[in-house]
C-alpha cells in the first residue's frame, strides 16, 4: 500500500484519487517498529489550488497503531505520509502497513454521535433551525476533529519529540541573565510544592527572593539590566526546563521585556489535564483577565515605577510595561507551567473595557445589487435603529434592474439620506469599496454589507470608540445569523488554507468559545461585512486590490496591510449585528466562481506567504482544520513569537 522514500511514504489509493476526493476517509496505520514516528503528518496534494498541499496530522500509539479521519479536498491528487524524524526509528526493519477506505455519511454520523455527542446535538440544532449550510460545515469540522489526540497521548508524543529537538545551548547564548523568583504567600505545603519544582531546574542562575525585596530593587534602579523576575503562585509547578526556555528570548534580544508560556492543570494524582494554549500578546485579553500571565518572566529594568509587584496581577504588570516602554512581549507556545489545586485560574473576566464615541461622524459604504428587501432593512437599521450619528451613506449600485430597488433608491435620495454611485460591469467588491471611500465625506469609513442590520442602537458608537485609540487601524464586530449562531467572531489566518471566520456557526450561548465571544480582542483580520477604518489610512495603504482580489479575501488583505503598517485590528462583541451572509451575492458554486476563488487564493499566498501560516492570535498547538481548540498532533512553529 505504500511506496517508501527517505522522508515520506506515498499512499497508493486503490481506486484512484477521484474516488476519495470530497469524501470522508478513514486511514489505518500499523507500524510496530515506528518507522514513521509517533506524530504522523499527511500531505494532501491538490490540483489547481494554492497551496498545492495541505497538511493534517495524527498520532501513532506505543504499539505502532494509528487511525486518521479526514474529509478529503475536492481536488485531491495524491496522499503522502511524512515521517516524523524526531520520533522515528531509523533502524526499523518492518515496513508499515497502511489501508485507506472511503466512509459513508451514516458511519460518520455514528462516530460523531459516539465520540462528540454534544457537537452532534449542535449540528442537529443548526439543521432544525433551517441553517443547512451551518450544519454541513460543523458536520465536516467535527469529522476532522475525530483525529485529534487524547491529551495524555499528546503529552507523551511531544515529550519524545523534545528529546531530539535542536535546542540552543545556553553556553553559546550572547548573554546569561540572572533570574529572581518570588513565590506568593500560601500554605507551607503548597509553597513547598512550587519550591520542589524549582529545585529540578536545568537553569542554575536563579535565586528565590520575596516580592517586597524586588520592589526595593526596582525603586533603587541599580544593576537591573541583567535581572529577570518571575512571580509564581503558591502551588504552581514548573517544568524542569521552564526557566531556561523562558530566559532564552531575553538572552538573544535586548528588546524583549516579558516572556510568557502556555499552561495546564495538575490534579492530586499528578495527572495533567485541561491545557490552556494562549495567543500571542493580546492587550485587551490581558487587561480583562482572560489571558493569565502568572509565571511570566519580566525584565526588571522595563517595569515602570509605581507598580505593586507583590499584589498586582502579572497581566496588569505586563500591560503597564507595554504602555510605558513599548517593548516586546513574547509568547512561548510550550506548556511549561502546571497549576495545582491551590492556584487555579480565575474565571472572573469582568474587567472588560468597551470604548464608545458618542455621535460619531461616519461615511457608510454599502455595495448592492437589487434585493430591495435586504437593503431597506439595512438602511432602516442605520437611520431608525442606530444611536444618533452624523451619517454619510453611500450606496454603490452594481447594475440593479428591479423596479422595487429603484423605488427604494428614489425615496431615500429624495430625503437626502443616501448618495447612490453606479458601479457598472461584473461585481467587484474591492472596486465598490474604493469608489465609496473616494467619495466619502468623513474620515471614519464603515464598510457594510447590504444584508447586515443592528441588534442594539449603540453598535456604531462602540465601533467608533475603538478608533479613538491611535494604535487601532481597523475594527470589526460580532455578527450573528438570524437563528442566533455565530457568523463572524473574527478571522483566523491559515484556517481553510487562507483564512476562515472564527467560531463559524457556533452557538454563542454554549461553551465552545471558552468565553472569547464576550471579549474584545486583537485579531489578525476581520470581515468587511462590517469594518470600520480611517479614510486617511485607507489611502495610505492603497485601499483594496481591484485586480486580484475582486470578491474574496480583500478584507483579509486590507487588515494584513493595516497590521504591516504598525496598527492593530480589533474585534468587539459590543457592536453585535445580524448578518445573512452574502445572501445577495450567492455562493461560489459555478466553474467561473470556483476559478476566480482559486486565483484569489493564489494571490493571497503569493503576497503574504508564511504570514497566513502563523496567525499570532491562534496557538500553533491547535488545529487549523477542525474546529477551534482541537489539539494538533504535530504542532506548527513553536518558536517564541510576538503579536507584531
Amino acid at each position: 500500500m505504500v511506496q517508501p522514500s527517505q522522508d515520506e511514504f506515498s499512499v497508493a489509493m486503490k481506486y484512484g484519487a477521484r474516488h476519495y476526493a470530497d469524501r470522508p476517509v478513514k486511514l489505518l496505520v500499523r507500524d510496530p517498529d515506528h518507522r514513521l514516528g509517533r506524530r504522523l503528518r499527511i500531505a494532501l496534494k491538490r490540483d489547481g489550488r494554492t497551496p498545492d498541499t495541505v497538511i493534517r496530522s495524527f498520532l501513532i500509539d506505543r504499539r505502532g497503531r494509528g487511525r486518521f479521519y479526514g474529509w478529503m479536498p475536492v481536488q485531491l491528487q495524491a496522499m503522502i505520509l511524512l515521517i516524523d524524524n524526531a520520533t522515528a526509528n531509523n533502524m526499523a526493519e518492518i515496513e508499515p502497513q497502511i489501508t485507506i477506505r472511503r466512509m459513508s455519511l451514516i458511519e460518520v454520523a455514528v462516530l460523531i454521535a459516539l465520540r462528540r455527542t454534544l457537537a452532534l446535538l449542535q449540528i442537529v440544532s443548526l439543521f432544525l433551525a433551517g441553517n443547512r449550510k451551518g450544519a454541513e460545515f460543523r458536520f465536516v469540522r467535527q469529522f476532522d476533529a475525530l483525529s485529534a489526540p487524547d491529551y495524555q497521548d499528546w503529552i507523551e508524543a511531544q515529550a519524545l519529540a523534545a528529546q531530539h529537538a535542536n535546542r540552543d545551548d545556553p553556553r553559546h547564548w550572547p548573554g546569561r541573565p540572572q533570574i529572581l523568583v518570588s513565590i506568593e504567600d500560601g500554605d507551607d505545603a503548597v509553597v513547598a510544592e512550587t519550591r520542589a519544582s524549582l529545585a529540578a531546574q536545568t537553569w542554575s542562575d536563579f535565586r528565590e527572593i520575596p516580592a517586597r525585596d524586588v520592589i526595593k530593587m526596582v525603586k533603587a534602579g541599580k544593576n537591573l539590566d541583567d535581572q529577570l523576575w518571575v512571580r509564581l503562585p503558591a502551588g504552581m509547578h514548573v517544568t524542569a526546563n521552564a526557566l531556561e526556555r523562558l530566559a532564552q528570548p531575553f538572552a538573544v534580544s535586548a528588546d524583549v521585556a516579558v516572556v510568557y508560556c502556555d499552561e495546564d492543570l495538575i490534579d492530586r494524582r499528578g495527572r495533567r489535564l485541561a491545557p490552556f494554549f494562549k495567543p500571542a500578546w493580546n492587550e485587551p485579553l490581558a487587561d480583562s483577565g482572560w489571558l493569565p500571565l502568572e509565571g511570566a518572566l519580566f525584565r526588571l529594568s522595563d517595569i515602570p515605577e509605581g507598580i505593586d509587584l507583590e499584589h498586582a496581577r502579572a497581566a496588569e504588570i505586563a500591560v503597564a510595561v507595554v504602555r510605558a516602554k513599548s517593548r516586546e512581549i513574547m509568547h512561548l507556545p510550550e506548556i511549561l507551567l502546571h497549576r495545582g489545586l491551590a492556584c487555579r485560574r480565575s474565571c472572573d473576566f469582568s474587567k472588560i473595557v468597551q470604548p464608545k464615541r458618542i455621535g460619531p461622524s461616519v461615511s457608510v459604504i454599502i455595495p448592492t445589487r437589487d434585493r430591495a428587501d435586504l437593503l431597506e432593512t439595512c438602511l432602516k437599521g442605520l437611520f431608525e435603529h442606530t444611536a444618533p450619528a452624523d451619517l454619510d451613506v453611500l450606496v454603490i449600485d452594481n447594475e440593479s434592474v428591479e423596479p422595487a430597488t429603484f423605488k427604494l433608491f428614489k425615496r431615500y435620495e429624495q430625503l437626502g439620506l443616501i448618495r447612490r454611485i453606479p458601479l457598472p460591469g461584473t461585481f467587484n467588491f474591492s472596486r465598490a469599496c474604493n469608489m465609496g471611500v473616494d467619495a466619502a465625506r468623513h474620515d471614519f469609513i464603515l464598510l457594510l454589507n447590504n444584508d447586515v442590520e443592528p441588534i442594539g442602537p449603540q453598535w456604531l458608537e462602540h465601533l467608533a470608540g475603538e478608533l479613538d485609540d491611535p494604535t487601532v487601524g481597523a475594527v470589526g464586530n460580532l455578527l450573528l445569523f438570524p437563528d442566533g449562531f455565530v457568523q463572524h467572531g473574527g478571522v483566523t489566518l491559515g484556517a481553510g488554507t487562507v483564512a476562515r471566520h472564527s467560531f463559524h456557526f457556533l452557538d454563542p450561548k454554549g461553551r465552545g468559545d471558552k468565553g472569547l465571544l464576550r471579549q474584545r480582542r486583537d485579531m489578525s483580520a476581520v470581515t468587511a461585512a462590517c469594518l470600520l477604518t480611517r479614510k486617511t489610512l485607507w489611502r495610505r495603504l492603497g485601499g483594496m486590490d481591484e485586480e486580484k482580489l475582486t470578491v474574496a479575501f480583500n478584507d483579509v488583505d486590507y487588515c494584513l496591510k493595516v497590521r504591516e503598517a504598525g496598527f492593530r485590528v480589533v474585534w468587539t462583541p459590543a457592536a453585535a449585528m445580524l448578518h445573512r451572509e452574502s445572501v445577495s451575492r450567492g455562493a461560489d458554486d459555478t466553474p467561473q466562481k470556483r476559478l476566480r476563488f482559486a486565483l484569489e487564493e493564489r494571490a493571497m499566498h503569493e503576497r503574504w506567504g508564511d504570514t497566513l501560516k502563523t496567525d499570532p492570535f491562534y496557538n500553533p498547538n491547535l488545529s487549523l482544520i477542525a474546529e477551534e481548540f482541537v489539539l494538533e498532533a504535530f504542532p506548527r512553529n513553536l518558536a517564541p513569537r510576538s503579536s507584531t
